[in-house]
């Protein structure tokens, strides 16, 4: 058997009289106590997290402020619900909110299992508005939820907690149907309630998707289709007494078409003339504005030039300020440089600039060092500008190179690690520092000396110096007097520039005195080097300056006479622009007439070119001489029209008074009139018609009630269905059990006369209600009158009025009974079994086919010592097998149930308590013992 899924425990905290409650509900239960102790009160608190909504519940009489108060309160009183679904375990609280919120409840999911210590801390129950921090730390994650959004969880509806909770454990077919679904539970825990009317309100509700559920008022239907038939004639009665009228309108409406034709035929001239007389008026205002805008630009272009000219004379004035200006500058250049040259300037800038820079490099390399430093530095380099000196002057014939006679490279370097380095510079020759007086003797005291000095260690007799830190003389050869040279020009101009630089640290302040001097110079004689320049170019462009002076001379004579010319010019530009603007005032007032007359137009308020119009015989021509008065005949007959137009519409409503309407639903007024007027010339068609509606009436009656038929059909094949899925299934102690659908006769037969009638008459058959058939007639009246009856006594019809339900039993024997009320059946465990099957069967069908095995439903049976054990069991495996858990409740336990629960009292007797512990699970077998 596959696991099935729903409600696991139903938990009570400090709530309805109980401090402690804890039923199971995944197996049958039997709770046990005395009368009035609470048992109803644990099974009925389901209704609020399983029906939440509290217009939907029933608490055994009590209203719904008492029954709050019963169950909330306290902000300490909870109703708990553990489920086990297949995405896992959850569990779905209510809790009080105390009296300070009215005893209203909140209702809270969570994912886990549920344990009554989160909800306690200490000996205390855990107030609501500390709850969900109590069980965030203990890993939990609640959500607050609305009594809609729970509806939606339990019923697979959508919601924004679907990521985080699954509570889908009613899958309904459609989630619209959560209010039918909690109105049969609550039956199911209230079995002692429901009746046979309940049981065909269910069936309505259930298979309703299935049917019209139409309202009929037969007799508002009845008069309705046959008012139509006695319209109809009061409409031709009108349509014969009202001929003259209709005679009159018809005239009027040709004479509107005649003068339609005319104004239609002048309108678009019209129209065409004022646009030509437009375009004739605009040309020439055109005109007289393109002379006026002529002289206007000519005065401009008089007035531009002047300004023109008056510009050029302050440019060429301008320009000879400049020009005398250069002359200016140029003899004051001249008087500076005339007894100079560019060669002589160019030489003392160099040398002051060399002197500048001199200056400047030693006072900054002379900042920062000391005269003990520049002294020190100035010593060390005259000793190696002596020392080079002395290898220059004996470079060929020294020392080194005597001693290298005898000794190899590498002898000689290890001596010279003990010698002067001056030393070996000395010169050999006859006038040199070294004599050699025996070249024998002086070799042997080498070759010892070199014995003596070996690996970098020098000998001597009770010592040895090591010479290793000692650097060897690196002598010059001949092949590199050149270089030798070059370090001692480089040594030499160190040696200067340190002494300068002594010179400078010596007197800093002075010298920075001195060098700014020299930079102010400097720049002096910069700035006259390119004066003296400018002096040179300018110059060379002098002939060319004096040359520009005299043609600006004689520029500004020739643009003074011009000026003198153009006002001379300007004086008869505003008479001739007079006499244009005189013109131009004339055409506005022959204008103005014709634009009176246009305003006066009304044709555009007419609806002069659509619908019927006699064309208009002549040719229209305008010219422009007489066409205002043209226009003023053509507004007269646009009066007149619209005239005509008033009493047209008088004369038809005077007719639609006398009773003809039938024509006014028509949009277009053209067509009323036109079908008014035919139905006028064609009386004898229009008797016809009338006689056409009377047969038809009947068939408009049938078809409006035809839908209830239709439904009780309808019905009758659900119920087939209904009842065969329940034969497929053991069903307690019964061999089968059906709802069956008995019509109501004479109303349905009523019906059916009716129905059948109408369908006479659509196949052809020869039916007149007008005319005389007294068999036919007499039963149609009878339907008729008793449809009425019923009709009026009910406000209408619906399909419930149409058929009764009744219980078909067969026992266990092959005996069939049959009930019309549930409660006139035989046992108490018959009627049980009937109102549960009822109610599950009805719950079963507004579940999912696919997942309706998958979850478990609670039912709950009172009294249910009542029931012999034998159908206990039967009632038992019967709801299994459909998905639904029997509770039940009884003074003693009942060991048919999986479970017995008994209620004991606490607090001397002040407060229920069920635990877990308490539970008792009955081992079924053979003998069905404990």
């Amino acid at each position: 058997m596959s696991k099935l899924y729903g409600l696991s425990k139903l938990a009570l905290l400090n709530t309805a009289g109980y401090a402690k409650c804890v039923i199971p509900l995944n197996k049958s239960a039997s709770i046990c106590a005395p009368n009035n102790t609470g048992k109803s009160s644990v099974i009925n608190a389901l209704q609020f997290p399983l029906i939440n909504d509290l217009r939907l519940t029933e608490w055994d009489g009590h209203d719904l402020e008492d029954t709050r108060k019963f169950y909330f309160s306290t902000d300490q009183s909870y109703i708990l619900l553990e489920a086990n679904l297949p995405h896992g375990d959850v569990v779905i609280g209510v809790a009080g909110l105390g009296k300070i919120a009215g005893f209203a409840h909140q209702f809270f999911c969570f994912n886990g299992q549920l344990n009554l210590d989160d909800f306690t801390e200490g000996k205390s129950i855990i107030k609501y508005t500390k709850l969900f921090k109590h069980l965030e730390a203990q890993g939990k994650k609640p959500k607050e939820l609305k009594a809609q959004e729970l509806n939606a969880l339990l019923t697979g509806g959508t919601t924004q907690f679907d990521s985080d909770v699954n509570l889908k454990m009613i899958p309904l077919n459609n989630v619209q149907d959560a209010a039918i679904y909690k109105e049969i539970f609550r039956r199911i825990l209230n079995l002692h309630k429901l009746g046979a009317s309940d049981v065909k309100r269910f069936m309505l509700r259930v298979f309703e998707r299935h049917m019209s559920n139409s309202r009929v008022d037969f007799y508002e239907v009845w008069r309705r289709a046959f008012d139509k038939v006695n319209r109809a004639r009061r409409e031709l009665s009108a349509l014969e007494s009202m001929q003259e009228p209709i005679a009159a309108l018809e005239t009027m409406l040709e004479s509107e078409v005649t003068i339609k034709g005319k104004l239609a035929a002048y309108s678009p001239k019209i129209d065409v003339a004022l646009v030509e007389y437009d375009q004739y008026q605009q040309e020439h205002m055109s005109e007289l504005s393109v002379q006026l805008e002529d002289i206007e630009q000519e005065k401009h272009d008089f007035e531009q030039k002047q300004q023109l000219y008056l510009q050029q004379s302050r440019d060429i004035e301008r320009k000879q300020t400049q020009i005398e200006q250069w002359f200016n500058d140029y003899y004051a250049l001249k008087t500076e440089f005339e007894l100079t040259n560019h060669a002589t300037l160019k030489t003392n800038l160099q040398l002051l600039k060399k002197e500048y820079e001199q200056l400047s490099f030693s006072i900054n390399s002379a900042q920062g060092q000391s005269l003990h430093t520049l002294d020190y530095r100035i010593n060390e380099t005259q000793k190696q500008i002596k020392s080079l000196k002395l290898q220059l002057k004996n470079l060929e014939f020294n020392l080194f190179t005597r001693m290298r006679e005898d000794l190899s490279l590498k002898e000689v370097e290890e001596i010279s690690r003990i010698l002067n380095p001056d030393l070996l510079s000395f010169a050999t020759t006859n006038l040199g520092e070294v004599t050699i007086t025996d070249d024998d003797e002086f070799g042997a005291f080498l070759a010892q000396l070199s014995a003596n000095v070996k690996g970098g260690e020098l000998t001597l007799p009770g010592a040895t110096i090591k010479l290793k830190k000692l650097s060897p003389v690196q002598m010059q050869s001949g092949d590199n007097k050149e270089q030798l040279k070059a370090q001692l020009d480089a040594l030499q101009q160190s040696l200067l520039e340190f002494k300068q630089q002594r010179d400078v640290a010596a007197n800093v302040a002075q010298k920075q005195q001195e060098r700014d001097a020299l930079y102010e110079e400097l720049m002096g004689l910069e700035g006259a080097l390119k004066r003296f320049e400018q002096y040179q170019t300018m110059q060379q462009s002098i002939d060319a300056q004096e040359l520009l002076r005299e043609q600006l001379n004689a520029e500004r004579e020739q643009v003074d006479e011009y000026l003198q010319d153009v006002q001379r010019n300007a004086g008869s530009i505003s008479d001739r622009r007079s006499i244009i603007k005189s013109k131009q005032d004339l055409l506005t007032r022959q204008n103005d007439r014709l634009r009176q007359v246009k305003s006066e137009r009304i044709d555009h308020t007419l609806d002069i070119f659509t619908g019927k119009q006699v064309p208009y015989p002549v040719d229209v021509k305008l010219d422009f001489d007489n066409l205002a008065e043209v226009i003023h005949q053509f507004n007269k007959q646009c009066n007149e029209l619209k005239n005509l137009a008033v009493n047209v519409r008088n004369t038809y409503l005077h007719i639609y008074n006398a009773g003809i309407t039938k024509f006014d639903n028509e949009s277009d007024e053209n067509e009323k009139y036109a079908k008014l007027i035919s139905a006028y010339h064609n009386l004898d068609n229009e008797r016809d018609a009338v006689e056409r509606h009377a047969r038809v009436a009947l068939t408009e009656v049938a078809a409006t009630i035809k839908g209830l038929r239709e439904d009780l059909d309808r019905l009758r094949r659900e119920m087939n269905s209904f009842n065969r899925g329940i034969s497929q299934h053991r069903i307690s102690n019964l061999q089968s059990f059906k709802i069956n659908i008995i019509a109501r006769k004479m109303l349905v037969d009523s019906i059916d006369t009716i129905i059948s009638t109408s369908d006479s008459y659509e196949k052809g058959d020869n039916f007149d209600l007008l005319s005389v058939q007294p068999t036919d007639q007499k039963a149609l009246n009878q339907a008729k009158d008793h449809l009425i009856k019923l009709a009026s006594d009910k406000a209408g019809l619906t399909l419930t009025d149409l058929f009764d339900i009744r219980f078909e039993v067969v026992n266990r024997a092959g005996e069939t009974e049959q009930f019309d009320k549930i409660d006139s059946a035989g046992s108490n465990g018959t009627r049980i079994t009937i109102k549960l099957l009822c109610g599950m069967l009805f719950i079963r069908y507004l579940l999912s086919d696919q997942e309706q095995a998958l979850y478990r439903i609670p039912i709950y049976i009172d009294e249910a010592a009542d029931i012999d054990p034998q159908n206990q069991k039967a009632i038992i495996e019967t709801a299994l097998s459909f998905g639904f858990v029997p509770i039940f409740a009884s003074v003693k336990p009942q060991i048919s149930c999986d479970y017995i629960v008994p209620i004991r009292s606490v607090k001397n007797g002040s407060q229920n308590w069920v635990d877990e512990k308490d539970w008792i699970e009955v081992e079924h077998s053979s003998n069905a013992t404990v």
